[in-house]
């Protein structure tokens, strides 16, 4: 047995791995970075695993990641392959893709009726989309049906949930009744991940049936008080109160999901007021989830679950919600330019800190960006979060717009090993297309505005759903009714210490959201730990140490043994 000093500990464990020094300015710099990233990211992924029943293809292992949270990464990595030309991965995101088409190609699968819910798949189907609008090599060998069939085959899967019996209409989060923890919610991210999709088909088809849904949901979700007078975007409503109760958490893939669809319809409407009206406030009310502290300026933090002593409590999924508020902000800009430069601003700094937080073993990624060091914490959303703020900064300074059907693309994306059945376009997709700018179209630059308050947050009632629908075969599906989810929480014993950086004070700052943490989270995930460490009063940094026997403070110092 070995006692080492809390000190030396610290440069043992950490001092070799350095911290990712993002030049924001910079194309190798950020193309560095997210290489990095996306190899952490892959690290966790064993879907393809030869001799892996069909369940488990295309998936990270469960526990403790569902399945929708694959589906959300590989939308990433597709354009993580587009972005910077690595085509590392791109046989195993054919792989995964097509493994997860279901039996009537619409990302229906009646092997994973425990974890699909509308926002579920509807998520899977987005990552698609990404495919078409950023012109990802087709399968190299046959495929069941092409991405644009499977999109549109999952669009005419979910629309029929619609729901008029209770609050007017609505999607719920659950698809089948058996999953009664979110049978009664109909929640933002359900209504938003269809909004979004169904914006997205507008464009890319020009199909007018995509467009009048899309304004349906908006409307709808609007009316009933999930988007706020003020924009704000709370987590959902309780149907069995006709919509009246519910969970006002905000989260930020909420409001990031809103304001990318509503950003593709001020681009499909040719910069309509109405749009751009919705897509301003959605963007000023994302500012309540930059600056959590005073020198963390513009630095993107999830105020729910990560501030204080409710950091220990963000679950499996929440570690993930910042990679889609930095992917659809980035996505925004693109689609309303006049959000540019705030969108650019908050990225270019979340990218910085983020980088700062990649000093766990191997460089791999920690949740919280404000701390300027890494929170001892790992996993698949961790490395999402760093990845997709970091490759939105190419979005931006590429100012890549997402391709139309058949629109050639002047640029060259890489290619799978084998010949691929996709036009072949020279390069990313084209730089053009977004409405003109124009001097009346920028928001004011500054400081990020405050923003404004939220109704009080109330319990989570269970988390979204979805409308029962009929089966691939015309029958209504029946399910089992899910296990309860389970934890895989590393068996260690965790040591909180301060560091000496300088680091934010460890009270929770004023901000306009509700900081509290519900119930029930919002998705399936368990929390990733349920009974989190206590941080030292004071404590502003975190650091984790494994195979620690016991912990004693000798002298105002902090002392451990070690195995």
């Amino acid at each position: 047995m070995h006692f080492i000093s809390v000190g030396a500990a610290l440069l043992y464990s950490v001092a070799s791995v350095g911290a990712v020094d993002l030049d924001p300015n910079s194309e190798d710099s950020i193309k560095a970075a997210t290489k990095q990233y996306a190899q952490g990211l892959m690290s966790f992924y064993k879907g393809d695993a030869s001799g892996l029943p069909k369940e488990e293809v295309g998936v990270f292992p469960k526990p403790p990641y569902y399945w929708w949270q694959a589906g959300a990464a590989w939308g990433g990595l597709i354009e993580y392959t587009q972005l910077t030309g690595d085509r590392s991965y791109v046989s195993k995101l054919h792989q995964a893709l097509v493994a997860n088409y279901g039996p009537e190609n619409n990302l229906l699968l009646p092997w994973k009726k425990d974890q699909e819910g509308n926002d579920d798949q509807a998520f899977w189907c987005l990552s698609l989309m990404s495919a078409l609008e950023y012109q990802f090599a087709d399968p190299a060998e046959a495929a069941p049906a092409s991405y644009l069939e499977v999109v549109e085959n999952c669009f005419n899967n979910i629309v029929p949930r619609w729901d008029t019996s209770s609050c007017g209409g609505g999607f719920k989060w659950q698809i089948y009744p058996e999953n009664d923890y979110g049978w009664n919610y109909k929640n933002a991210i359900s209504n938003g991940a269809v909004f979004a999709l169904s914006a997205r088909l507008a464009r890319y088809t020009g199909k007018q049936t995509y467009m009048d849904w899309a304004t349906k949901i908006w409307d709808w979700t609007k009316g009933i008080g999930i988007i706020g007078d003020n924009y704000a975007v709370i987590d959902g409503l309780d149907d069995r109160s006709e919509c009246k109760e519910g969970d006002k958490i905000e989260w930020t893939y909420n409001n990031g999901m809103f304001l990318h669809g509503a950003a593709v319809m001020y681009n499909v409407t040719n910069g309509a007021a109405d749009w751009k009206e919705r897509t301003s406030g959605l963007l000023e009310h994302a500012g309540a989830f930059f600056s959590p502290f005073e020198n963390a300026t513009d630095v993107m933090y999830e105020a729910a679950c990560e501030i204080g002593r409710s950091g220990g409590k963000c679950n499996v999924d929440q570690l993930s919600f910042k990679a889609y508020l930095a992917r659809f902000l980035s996505k925004a800009a693109i689609m309303a330019p006049f959000a540019e430069d705030k969108v650019t601003k908050w990225l270019s700094k979340s990218a910085v800190a983020a980088g700062k937080a990649c000093t766990g073993e191997g460089g791999m990624c920690g949740h919280k960006w404000y701390i300027g060091g890494w929170d001892g914490t790992t996993g698949v959303g961790q490395q999402q979060a760093a990845l997709e703020v970091t490759q939105a900064l190419l979005t931006l300074k590429k100012h890549v717009v997402p391709s139309k059907g058949g629109e050639e693309r002047p640029s060259q994306p890489p290619q799978s090993d084998s010949p691929s059945p996709s036009k072949a376009p020279e390069e990313t997709p084209a730089q053009t297309e977004a409405p003109p700018r124009g001097p009346t179209d920028n928001l004011e630059d500054g400081d990020t505005p405050e923003a404004p308050e939220t109704p009080n947050g109330s319990e989570s009632t269970t988390a979204s759903d979805s409308v029962p629908t009929d089966g691939p075969d015309g029958h209504e599906e029946q399910q089992d009714s899910p296990a309860s989810p389970t934890s895989c929480a590393p068996s260690t014993v965790t040591v909180w210490v301060t560091a000496s950086t300088g680091l934010p004070p460890s009270s929770v700052p004023t901000s306009g959201l509700n900081t509290s943490v519900p119930v029930a989270p919002p998705m399936t995930g368990p929390p990733l730990d349920e009974f989190p460490p206590e941080e030292f009063e004071g404590a502003a940094a975190s650091v984790q140490m494994t195979m620690v026997s016991w912990v004693v403070a000798v002298g105002g110092a902090v002392i451990f043994a070690v195995l």
